[in-house]
Order: structure tokens, then C-alpha cells, then sequence
């Protein structure tokens, strides 16, 4: 098959979306289909890029003002006949809802090209780092009517949870639909022998400091001040270390916060770093903790419970599907640093429990999360899509 994605994110962007979509691309070459990507660039004009054996289109763009390490595309309507043309797709795939989600939308429609489009996105995403006082509530509800409308014009829909699914159900999706995992590659993320000293050290972390670990972006809805307000309590009876592996705009403000608590020589926070060093963060670790209020599945969770960590997550929105609490980790309410901080003391206190935690974390990514079965997943839904617009 040869099939376009599409998105106004992509890679070396580091959110999840666009680390699923790439790691997706990868796959599907792999399995011996011709993948073209169409996405925003960095400069003012047009150009291709390539990835491996991909072809990226990248889409003349501006910097987004609200987060200037994304960019966002402008008027793509005028690039789309020749990235169709280029491409010559039996199947789009839509990620992450913009104008050039738009404008492949419109040229595919118009020209009977199958649609599949994935949500990655929750408007909570957005809101959540913005002051919009009274304001939130109806720009929340006004988003979700516009996400769903753009959804009930592809012939499929996917997301990565059942509970991302009925988020869209409940706010009106029609179109035909499935859960698919984003998944992660157990043959990556695994339990392995790293130099943990080596790595330490290059962050001046004391070698016996048990690392609490969260990977991902600094931003406003992943909540990682409550993790941090947990430090001071984790600190009075256990020698730890949070290490934050991420960046984003929340940086600054956390450092303030740590060292307001007096903890600021507890807390580390590495900024972007590459996919190795991130594996070895992982494997350096004792407990995965996230505490974010708006995630759609959690890809990094998935990569921590595939090297056996325990996962200590806020119970919201779609977490609860991959921490099974007091079966791999325990859940805690939005934004309760205490009882956050009381389910990670009883995984370092209790050896057997945290043992039995290890092992149900990675029972539970071999049995419903590997990239190679959604790898499969999503060609079935693209012949599927491709053989009823023939038959149309």
C-alpha cells in the first residue's frame, strides 16, 4: 500500500502523537509499504526532507506563538496537488487536527481517497496552559464540537484507549471507529545493563539516590508540580532522586517551586535528550510517576511498564487503562501529592510488592500493547477502508 500521513506534528517534535506517528511510518516500511509524510517544516517555504526510506513533505510554516518549539502550517490548500500527486496514496492518514489536516482532508474527499484519522488531542491540552478564566468551560465544549466534526467526515476514526474513544462517542463521533494502542516496541524497551554511575554523574546525581522518574513534556496539564509537592514527604524516609526527562515551559517554575520546598537538590531535569539515554533513564529508575490530568493512553507510561517499572498515576482520563491499581502500580487522586507520595513509599518499602508490581507491568504490555500488533491493527483498517470505497 502506499499510503500519506498527515499531521501538524511530527517528528523530532517529542509529544506523543508524534512519536507514535513516526515509530507507526518505521513500522509500516517495514512490513514493506511506501509511506510519504506531509507536515509542517521550519522555514517560510516548502521543501522535502528524507527519513530513512520516507519521504517527508515539509509544509512552509510559522512558529506557534504560545509554544515556539512547535511550528504550525499556513495555507497548505495550495501544496496539496502536489503532495498528492507526489505521493499517490491508496489511504490517508490524518493525525492531529489543523489546517493541513484540513487541507488533506478536503483534496482527499474530493478525489475518493479513503480517509483513516487518528486523535491524539484533547482540548484539555491546550486549555489547561492557558488563562482563560470563565472563559475555559465553553472554549473546551466549542473545540470537542469542532474535533468531532472533523472526524465525522473520514471513513474511520481511531484512538488509542476505549476511553479515549468514548470521550468522542459522548461529544457526537458517528463515523465508524476502533481503540488501537499506540503500543511500544518490547524488543527496545526492555530491562537491560546500563552504567547507571556513568549516567548519574552526568547530572551530578548521587549513585545511591533511587530515581522516581516522569518522561515527557514540562507543560501546564501533566501536573508535574504534584509530583514535585510530593519530594519533601519521599525525602524524609527514602534517599531519592525525581528526575524529570523532558522539556518544556514549565521548567523554570519547577526549579522555583523546588527550591521554595527546600528539595531543589532532589529534583533533576535533563531537557530533551535522545532515545538512548531516555532507555537508559528508564532503566535507571525504581518507580515511573505521572500525574497528568489529560492523557489519551501515555505512550511514556507504556515504555516505563515495558522495563518492568511500577506506575504511580493520577487516576484521570485514560491512565486507569494502563496502571491497574494495586496490580502494576497504584492510582492516586488529581493533584493528591500525599497520596502520591504514600503509594511510592509502599513500592520502596515493600520488596515482594514491588517485585510482583514489576512483573504485571511488563504481563500487561505483551499482552495488549505491542507495536507489532498495532502495526497490524492499522493495515487491516486501511484494506478495510480501501476495499468500501472501491465498492462505493
Amino acid at each position: 500500500m502506499r499510503v500519506l500521513l498527515i499531521s501538524e506534528s511530527y517528528w523530532p517534535n517529542s509529544d506523543g502523537g508524534a512519536v507514535f506517528e513516526r515509530r507507526l511510518v518505521q513500522g509500516l516500511i517495514a512490513r514493506g509499504h511506501t509511506v510519504f509524510v506531509w507536515t509542517p517544516g521550519t522555514k517560510f517555504t516548502s521543501y522535502t526532507q528524507a527519513d530513512g526510506e520516507s519521504l517527508i513533505f515539509r509544509e512552509k510554516s510559522l512558529p506557534f506563538l504560545p509554544n515556539p518549539r512547535y511550528h504550525i502550517s499556513f495555507l497548505p490548500w495550495t501544496s496539496a496537488a502536489h503532495v498528492f500527486k507526489e505521493a499517490r496514496p491508496d489511504v490517508v492518514h490524518l493525525q492531529n487536527q489543523g489546517l493541513i489536516w484540513y487541507a488533506g482532508l478536503s483534496y482527499a474527499r474530493r478525489h475518493h481517497i479513503p480517509v483513516v484519522a487518528t486523535n491524539h488531542f484533547m482540548p484539555e491540552n491546550w486549555t489547561l496552559n492557558m488563562k482563560l478564566g470563565s472563559m475555559r468551560q465553553p472554549v473546551v465544549n466549542f473545540l470537542w464540537r469542532r474535533i468531532v466534526n472533523g472526524f465525522n467526515r473520514c471513513n474511520f476514526v481511531t484512538t488509542p484507549t476505549p476511553t479515549a474513544l468514548k470521550l468522542l462517542t459522548d461529544h457526537g463521533l458517528k463515523t465508524e471507529s476502533q481503540a488501537v494502542s499506540n503500543g511500544v516496541d518490547m524488543s527496545q524497551f526492555k530491562r537491560q545493563s546500563i552504567d547507571r554511575a556513568n549516567l548519574l554523574g552526568k547530572y551530578d546525581i548521587p549513585e545511591d539516590r533511587e530515581v522516581l522518574l516522569y518522561v515527557g513534556r514540562l507543560e501546564g496539564e501533566k501536573q508535574i508540580n504534584v509530583i514535585v509537592d510530593a519530594l519533601p514527604i519521599l525525602a524524609k524516609n527514602h534517599n531519592i532522586q525525581f528526575v524529570a526527562v523532558g522539556a518544556g515551559i514549565m521548567h523554570d517554575k519547577l526549579i522555583e517551586q523546588a527550591k521554595q520546598l527546600g528539595v531543589a537538590d532532589r529534583m533533576t531535569l535533563t531537557g530533551f535528550v535522545e532515545e538512548p539515554e531516555k532507555i537508559e533513564w528508564y532503566n535507571a529508575a525504581k518507580v515511573f510517576a505521572i500525574a497528568s490530568i489529560a492523557e489519551l493512553q501515555s505512550i511514556v507510561t507504556l515504555e516505563g511498564m515495558s522495563i518492568g517499572l511500577p506506575v504511580v498515576a493520577a487516576d484521570a482520563i485514560a491512565l486507569k487503562e494502563l496502571c491497574h491499581d494495586g496490580e502494576n502500580g497504584f492510582l492516586f487522586r488529581p493533584g493528591d501529592s500525599a497520596a502520591l507520595a504514600q503509594s511510592v513509599d509502599k513500592l520502596l518499602t515493600d520488596k515482594a510488592l514491588y517485585e510482583r508490581f514489576s512483573k504485571e507491568s511488563i504481563k500487561i504490555v505483551q499482552q495488549s500493547h505491542s507495536t507489532e500488533a498495532m502495526f497490524k491493527t492499522y493495515e487491516a483498517i486501511y484494506k478495510h477502508v480501501i476495499s468500501e470505497q472501491t465498492i462505493a
